[in-house]
């Protein structure tokens, strides 16, 4: 149980500096540890185990981040506000669907490998992204711009145990042309509100077993959250700061590395 423990915090570690540098709540990692973890264990559910758990570490690592957006004077209150409360509606038809009979593991492992493929296209394709803000981030967009980008989020959160910012993060940096910091921002903030309605649904849900630790309520695994949590608390608010000082394309390039690894261990379980 310590070695899993130690792994669990590491992987903490690692989600938090995604979630700080790239607005993505970390999901992106914590879900093939925890579906790996609770398949492995064999416990009824895994795909529920995996999403409600996970949903719980990106609402704790997207809060560390945010709040260091906010004491760093890189707060867009407004913007990740309106998308957060769309994302919050998305998180309704998303669960539904995850709940259904017709979302099994293999559905899930498929859709979320897809999410991946996207991330890294999004990531190593040659673009334009500007780091830094400029004056125009400034100017005022109108409401209705941010409901297909916060629904369509809030919708990817039970359906594939991350926040939505792999939805929100390219949608706002190419069709609302808004700098890195200021989308990472805006993520940081949404996921808070998305994920804390995506995981207290599964909250209240009966489940077949105890989970892995026994500690739980519904489909929240709150033992096998307390390291992720710890782990990504801490280093969200460093991966914030790294953020203003690290080359954004080396970044880039690393982590698409690390979720084509990623996918290929995913994928390789179905077979």
């Amino acid at each position: 149980m310590v070695v899993v423990f130690l792994i669990l915090l590491i992987v903490g570690l690692l989600g938090g500096l995604i979630a700080g540098l790239f607005g993505l709540g970390g999901g992106i990692l914590f879900v093939p540890v925890l579906l790996f973890l609770f398949q492995s264990a064999g416990v009824p559910d895994p795909v529920l185990w995996t999403v409600g758990t996970s949903l719980l570490c990106n609402f704790t690592a997207s809060l560390s981040s945010s709040f260091k957006h906010f004491q760093m004077g890189n707060s867009h209150i407004r913007e990740g506000v309106l998308t957060g409360l769309f994302g919050v509606a998305g998180t309704f038809v998303g669960r539904m669907i995850a709940t259904s009979p017709y979302y099994s593991e293999r559905e899930f492992v498929i859709f979320f490998s897809l999410i991946l493929l996207y991330s890294v296209y999004h990531f190593l394709r040659k673009k334009k992204t500007r780091q830094q803000d400029s004056p125009a981030d400034e100017t005022v967009v109108p409401w209705y711009q941010f409901v297909l980008i916060g629904l369509a989020s809030g919708m990817m959160a039970p359906l594939a145990g991350v926040g939505g910012g792999l939805i929100m993060v390219p949608a706002m940096t190419i069709l609302l042309s808004f700098g890195f910091r200021k989308v990472v921002s805006i993520s940081s903030l949404a996921i808070v509100m998305i994920t804390l309605s995506g995981w207290m649904q599964l909250a209240f849900l009966t489940p077949l077993t105890a989970g892995y630790s026994g500690l739980h309520l519904g489909y929240v695994d709150f033992g096998v959250a307390i390291p992720l949590i710890l782990g990504s608390f801490y280093s969200a608010r460093r991966g914030v700061w790294l953020l203003s000082v690290v080359r954004l394309r080396t970044l880039e390039i690393t982590f698409s590395v690390l979720l084509l690894f990623v996918m290929a261990r995913m994928l390789y379980g179905l077979l």
